[in-house]
């Protein structure tokens, strides 16, 4: 009989943070299942960057801040 484990995932906000999102997602990546970006905005690649490395994006057209 296999045991079923719950699945984990990471959720990070983001509004142009193209020179660090790359480290943050790979190294979510090492402690989770899935990791989802959540793209605020951004005017920079930091969506396609997150996409590239797998992580699911979700994008707000325009920047919504905190609480959005």
């Amino acid at each position: 009989m296999t045991e079923k484990r719950p699945v984990v995932a990471a959720c990070i906000p983001a509004f142009n943070e193209e020179a660090t999102i790359t480290p943050v997602v790979l190294l979510a990546q090492r402690y989770v299942d899935q990791v989802f970006v959540c793209n605020d905005g951004s005017t920079d690649m930091t969506g396609p960057l997150a996409e590239a490395l797998g992580a699911v994006v979700v994008l707000h057209e325009t920047n919504l801040g905190f609480g959005g």
